[in-house]
Parts: structure tokens; sequence; C-alpha cells
């Protein structure tokens, strides 16, 4: 099967590979420019040529829309813009990108994903540069990681009630617990999910 390939196409798809496994993602055909020194249009007929010999298929629109035949259990996750796991600093922004992401764990929910910035969760496992998914309007437990509205502002914390009131608390100890005596806490949705990308 190989052989009905170029050397550039052979190359394109393996670089597709190896991006896919790195970032849970798709490249989209800029990123597949970019590590080629290629143009926009030579890359589509690259990627035209693999779609035709069943290398590749397409799905929908999406800028990362390109995928393998064989991954049909995978649905795409919008990306959502970041979350802060430390100070806040901005709210969540508008669709930005998408990852694909295990059907098995988003069946019946209503998932987005988040960029992570910030350390106050590092205790825990989540580092600045990591994608989180989150089930949206799921109601968390005791012990749950959230992400929240404070004050309108986006932020990842620990989940926790008690009486009534809503505890947002940080791993790491330099940052203090919030309360719903204190701030406006609003609880978007449980983290069920975490993407890394390897940086060698």
């Amino acid at each position: 099967m190989k052989k009905e390939l170029t050397e550039k196409q052979e190359k394109v798809l393996e670089f597709i590979r190896k991006f896919h496994t790195a970032n849970a993602m798709m490249p989209t055909v800029r990123e597949i420019a970019k590590n080629f020194k290629l143009s926009i249009g030579s890359v589509q007929q690259h990627l035209r040529a693999l779609l035709s010999k069943g290398f590749l298929v397409k799905r929908g629109s999406l800028s990362r829309g390109i995928d393998f035949p064989n991954r049909k259990t995978f649905t795409p996750v919008a990306i959502l813009g970041s979350v802060h796991a430390g100070t806040f600093l901005e709210q969540i922004e508008d669709a930005s990108d998408y990852i694909y992401i295990n059907t098995d764990i988003t069946r019946n929910k209503q998932c987005f994903a988040l960029k992570v910035k910030g350390d106050s969760m590092e205790p825990s496992g989540i580092v600045e540069g990591d994608t989180i998914v989150v089930s949206k309007g799921e109601a968390p437990s005791n012990g749950d990681i959230v992400v929240a509205l404070v004050n309108n502002e986006s932020a990842v914390k620990m989940y926790f009630k008690e009486k009534g009131k809503i505890f947002l608390k940080s791993t790491n100890p330099k940052y203090p617990t919030l309360s719903s005596d204190e701030y406006d806490i609003d609880i978007v949705g449980k983290l069920i999910y975490l993407v890394r990308q390897y940086k060698g």
C-alpha cells in the first residue's frame, strides 16, 4: 500500500501521524506547510492525493478536518481558549481549535476543551500548557477538579461543598482557597480528561 504514495506524500503522512501522536489533534494545512517549507497549494495537493488514495478522510469543514480512516471512534472537541490555574486574567474565549477524544470518554456528555495557564494545580498533575476536557454542566462531587467562573473569570480548581457553601481549592499551597462567601462562583463543568504535549 505504501508503494501507492510518492516519497513526499509518505513524508507528509508520517508528519501527520507524528503530529497527532504528540498533540492529540490533526495538523492544519498551515502547520504542514511550515514544517516542509511548502506553499499552501502544494500541501493541499498532497492532501488531496492522500484522500483519494484512502490514507486520509475528510471530516466536515473543521480547520483540522483531516482524519485517519480507521479512527472512527473519536469525537472532535472544541478548544474554547484558556483557563487559569492561578490568578485570573481572562475569560473563556470562543472556539479556537479542536482535539479528537475517544468517543467512549465523551459519550452522552456535552464537552469542550481549554488550555491551562498558571501553576496552582501542578501538584495534582495539571500544568501550564495542558489541554483539559470538561463535561459541561456535570454536577461535581467533593474532590473533583472543575472549571468555574469566579467573578466571571475562568479558573480550574478542586471543588468542595460544605453546609451549602462552595469552596475552590488549589493543590499548590501558595494559592488561597476561594469561597462562595467572598466570590461569585459558577461551576461550568467537571474535568474528565487531560491531554499533554510532549516537549522533548
